[in-house]
């Protein structure tokens, strides 16, 4: 495994509304953030498990919606 880097097994996000399609879509680029972004602030270990509930707005775009699901997982897993 890559230093710069960690593998995400599991991504679980429940997205009313969306076709199957776009929540995939939507799934791997906040994983692929949050990989990004958990391998350069913490050491090499086991996370576990994280549940969170979010809410965004109505309408929130695909951007805004990978923002706020990367951001919020990135803060409960560094706090």
């Amino acid at each position: 495994m890559a230093a710069d880097r960690i593998i995400i097994e599991e991504l679980f996000l429940q997205m009313p509304g969306l076709s199957t399609e776009s929540a995939r879509a939507i799934a791997a680029e906040v994983a692929e953030r949050v990989g990004a972004g958990v391998a350069a602030a913490m050491p090499k270990r086991s996370l576990g498990a994280l549940e969170l509930r979010l809410e965004l707005r109505q309408g929130a775009g695909t951007q805004e919606l990978v923002d706020v699901v990367a951001r919020r997982i990135l803060e409960a897993l560094l706090k």
